[in-house]
């Protein structure tokens, strides 16, 4: 039996070595104005074959990768608006270097249409979906959170809060590592980074056993523009925003943008500068009417006689604030095997500034239900503002030489957050107005580090071995506290709240992959994890002494355990354009911030937040099975998946006395099953760019009781079962006017939803943008109409144990911007012709013998 087993591993990894291949690659250039040419396609043939063997794409630098197997093949270079370029190779197990492709424009054909060639914006991989966001012409002046709003199947709210797949269990990384972003965290960093800093942005599905297995929806990983090209370039950009919608004393907003990238020799660097002023306006309603009872859905169904009272309240909010975000870094290359890197990012603020510019008023009126008699009347306007300083830096080492490679790295984030608000709340009462004052302040600082080694060696061109150890660990202090004076004298102890969290994670993973007759290729892998968190947490008792706080079950504030996280994945390419892929994921969420923090929320005094210190890590089972098809102008992606939660986490809400309160609750189990469609499509001779997603949700909730004992009081809440059904759609069209004007509009629907307690409704919204470029491309000017329907905003139905309640808010306004950018630099000696240019490129890059050289 043994020397069976031995026999099929030999078989497993010794096969492909019968399979001889090479890798094939190169970089394809405009012969006239030596840019690259992103998204060009690359097309192998057989000689003397009419049925292409394998092709890709080029990236945004032009350069592209292929593993050919050894043969005499044709390769065929092609983009519109420009001539094709055909190459003979042969293939004789040594990797070859085409050096700098030159595309030659066509004359007749740009006579013809009149538009050059757009470059697609979405892109497949084996285990991710990859987008450009250069190619957005939204992205201009905008957000990194704006431009997530137009990537299919992730959904962005009004306050920033992201969700992948109808789940919110995501996460959200930079470069490929956590960055320190967090639920409690990432809507405002994401709000705050320009859309320019971002080369690309991955959508991780189902990430293999060399990721995290944190966040059971996947990852978004976030790819910062990181150029490496002889001589230097860059741009500066400039713009205004302005909201149209009332109110309309909204100051204008503003962005100016500065990078930098250089390379000579063995060092390259980068530096980008963005400086932000932002202001928003928007609009709030509540109405919820206490009951005897519980509420349901419809409100009609209700028996009159079960209401007691109705509130109804609404507010105006106007906030603006300034800050910049800056990053930077430079790469030494040590030999021509190896690179040490440094590089960075931050984001800095101005409290001085952003303090007394945010302003909220909610209006509250409380009455009798059957004789509308007023029971309270009262207004509560809070001035003060927020700001969230942070950034990070990271330290990395390459080493890649005969087809091992080994990448070290160690880096450290910290985010802080700075929050103080004054409250000023009148109340009518007997004909007079009674008005009292309170501020409260809240502080958090967020640290992480992580250290990793991967290692990767490729035992042949169809085989791939992945192993390596990672470490983080990360600690958080957030206290918060509250007076009843302005000048801050008289402290509220009941407000008072410290709270303290240390974790660490421990992980190693290992992964194999091979490659079976050029057209199977299986992939497995495993993970295990050893997480390890600590958590304090005080409060003041009447006499302002800090005093211990219960916490957690049985008292104990330390969780620790051991968990495996395996991984699976399987495609395979049918031949003309068909691939079918299937995968299998194990992955874990762990609570963390205002989900955990017990700390009482007293923003709104009717309706009140804080977090479970009880609530446990959900972990998931993940399949996925997917088909892409691609033809000569289409890509067909349609896929279905199934996800399996034990202890997913909700919200919940329940009525004390005339006050809904809201905490966290891990639910018993949840399944989800979704259906996935994209398409790619080039019209209308490339003068239309169209991409349309469609997703298709079903999930359910086994019912569940919250019962718990905090802040002195017993909280016993039912949640029903669900089952829930919710699609959207989603249309992304960009248009070819001329060869330097072009334009983009975005359209999405989203159908009502079931949530916690509740249901939301439908939600839609269209922006629009336009692009004109002068001077050879090197002034383009951006202007962007977004949410053109004032339609973006968020309303729910909400129902439990004593109350029934609608919801609707809106954080931003109909708003308009304009963006000029101009691009400068140079990367190739101007003085000599085009065939010394590319002779010389492409043998500089043979004898230095390895990818990515250019002097």
């Amino acid at each position: 039996m043994m020397k069976k087993i031995i026999c099929l591993l030999c078989i497993l990894v010794f096969v492909p070595l019968g399979v001889l291949s090479a890798e094939v690659s190169g970089r394809v250039y405009d012969s006239a104005t030596r840019q690259a040419i992103d998204y060009a396609d690359v097309v192998v043939y057989l000689s003397g074959d009419t049925i292409p063997k394998t092709g890709t794409s080029t990236d945004v630098d032009g350069a592209f990768t292929l593993d050919i197997p050894n043969g005499k093949y044709d390769l065929v270079v092609s983009f519109m608006g420009y001539h094709k370029l055909t190459k003979s190779i042969t293939v004789r197990n040594t990797n070859i270097n085409l050096g700098r492709l030159y595309l030659q424009e066509d004359a007749h054909a740009l006579q013809d249409v009149e538009v050059v060639g757009q470059s697609s914006s979405m892109r497949f991989e084996l285990d991710k979906k990859i987008f450009t966001v250069g190619n957005d012409i939204a992205s201009a002046g905008a957000s990194v959170s704006e431009v997530l709003e137009n990537i299919p199947s992730v959904e962005v709210d009004q306050e920033g809060n992201l969700s992948l797949r109808n789940s919110e269990n995501v996460e959200v990384w930079i470069n490929g590592k956590p960055a320190g972003l967090t639920a409690d965290n990432r809507a405002q960093i994401l709000q705050q980074m320009p859309a320019e800093s971002i080369k690309q942005i991955e959508l991780i599905t189902n990430p293999s056993a060399k990721y995290s297995p944190e966040g059971t929806a996947g990852i978004i990983n976030l790819v910062m523009k990181e150029d490496r090209k002889a001589g230097y370039y860059g741009s500066v950009s400039a713009g205004l925003s302005y909201g149209l919608a009332e109110p309309w004393d909204t100051p204008p907003g503003a962005n100016a943008n500065f990078n930098i990238n250089f390379a000579k020799g063995p060092v390259d660097g980068y530096f980008s500068a963005g400086y932000w002023y932002h202001s928003s306006n928007g609009r709030s309603l509540t109405d919820r009417y206490n009951l005897h009872g519980t509420g349901s859905q419809p409100f009609e169904s209700i028996p009159s006689d079960s209401i007691v009272s109705h509130l109804t309240q609404t507010g105006i909010n106007r906030g603006s604030g300034q800050g910049m975000f800056m990053r930077g870094g430079l790469n030494f290359r040590l030999a021509s095997h190896s690179t040490l890197g440094v590089s960075g990012f931050g984001m800095i603020s101005d409290p001085k500034v952003l303090n007394d510019n945010d302003n909220n008023l909610n209006t509250y009126l409380l009455t009798d239900y059957h004789s509308l008699d007023t029971l309270r009347w009262y207004d509560r306007n809070r001035t003060g503002g927020r700001y969230r300083p942070g950034g990070g830096a990271t330290l990395d080492y390459t080493f890649k030489q005969d087809g091992h490679q080994l990448m070290l790295a160690a880096s450290y984030f910290q985010f802080d957050f700075h929050q103080d608000n004054t409250y000023l709340q009148s109340e009518w009462r007997d004909g007079r107005r009674d008005s009292t004052v309170q501020v409260q302040t809240q502080h958090s600082t967020n640290q992480a580090v992580q250290v990793k080694a991967d290692y990767e060696w490729k035992p042949t061109q169809q085989s791939r071995l992945e192993a390596g150890y990672q470490a983080d660990m990360g600690w958080c202090e957030s206290p918060g506290m509250a007076y009843s004076d302005s000048e801050r004298q008289h402290e509220l102890y009941n407000y008072y709240s410290l709270f303290r969290t240390q974790e660490q994670t421990h992980a190693l993973y290992i992964t194999y992959g091979n490659r079976f007759w050029d057209k199977l290729a299986v992939q497995v892998g495993l993970r295990g994890e050893y997480f390890k968190r600590h958590l304090e947490s005080y409060y003041k008792d009447a006499e302002g002494v800090e005093q211990d706080a219960y916490f957690g079950k049985e008292n104990k504030q330390d969780t620790a355990y051991f968990q495996l996280y395996p991984s699976a994945f399987v495609s395979y390419d049918f031949g003309n354009g068909h691939e079918l892929q299937l995968n299998y994921t194990r992955r874990v969420s762990t609570p963390r911030g205002h989900q955990i923090n017990p700390r009482l929320d007293f923003s709104d005094s009717t309706n009140i937040t804080y977090g479970n210190p009880d609530l446990l890590p959900s972990f998931s089972s993940a399949v996925e099975l997917n088909y892409l098809k691609v033809w000569d102008k289409h890509t067909l992606s349609a896929g279905v998946f199934w996800r399996f939660q034990d202890g997913t986490v909700q919200s919940v809400r329940y009525m004390d006395d005339d006050v809904m309160k809201t905490t966290f609750v891990n639910v018993a189990r949840r399944q989800d099953l979704g259906v996935e469609v994209v398409g790619k499509n080039r019209l209308f001779k490339d003068r239309l760019s169209l991409t349309t997603s469609a997703n298709l949700y079903w999930n359910t909730l086994t019912d569940a009781t919250y019962d718990n004992i905090l802040h002195g009081e017993r909280v016993q809440v039912y949640l029903p079962g669900q089952n829930i059904l919710a699609w959207s759609v989603r249309v992304n069209a960009q248009v070819l006017f001329t060869k330097t004007f072009s334009g983009q509009i975005s359209a999405r629907y989203r159908s009502p939803r079931v949530v916690a307690q509740g249901e939301s409704t439908h939600s839609y919204s269209i922006d629009l943008g336009l692009r004109k470029s002068f001077l050879d491309r090197k002034l383009i000017l951006a202007f962007n109409v977004r949410d053109i329907l004032n339609s973006r905003s968020r309303s729910n139905y909400n129902w439990g144990e004593g109350f029934y309640q609608f919801s609707e808010r809106q954080w931003h306004s109909r708003s308009v911007s304009l963006t000029l950018t101009y691009n400068f630099g140079t990367n190739y000696d101007k003085n000599r012709r085009p065939d010394q240019q590319m002779q010389g490129d492409s043998m500089m890059q043979y004898q230095q013998g390895y990818e990515g050289y250019e002097e």
